[in-house]
């Protein structure tokens, strides 16, 4: 996985648990955790790419296909709505 990819999905990971909490309750506490769990095993492997910690350091962790499917269902509802993450409204 490229920093690109990595940057990406931490960027999908972070609007759809905005877009949870700001507008529509998508994801109960227990997938919050996982994509939160998949968010901090992106960090480790973008940590390694700055060869900051070695690749045994690494976590690997991808929500579930349930989960997953969820994500993309409210990433198709923040394009379709254009909605914009608090901080980009502020910034416009």
């Amino acid at each position: 996985m490229t920093a690109n990819e990595i940057t990406t999905r931490l960027d999908i990971l972070y609007n759809v648990l905005l877009y949870c909490s700001e507008k529509h309750a998508t994801f109960s506490k227990f997938q919050r955790i996982c994509i939160n769990q998949e968010r901090g095993a992106l960090l480790s492997r973008f940590s390694f790419l700055l060869d900051e910690i070695s690749e045994d350091e690494v976590r690997d962790y991808k929500c579930p296909p349930v989960i997953e499917a969820k994500i993309q269902f409210t990433l198709q509802k923040i394009k379709d709505t254009n909605w914009l993450a608090f901080e980009q409204s502020r910034l416009s």
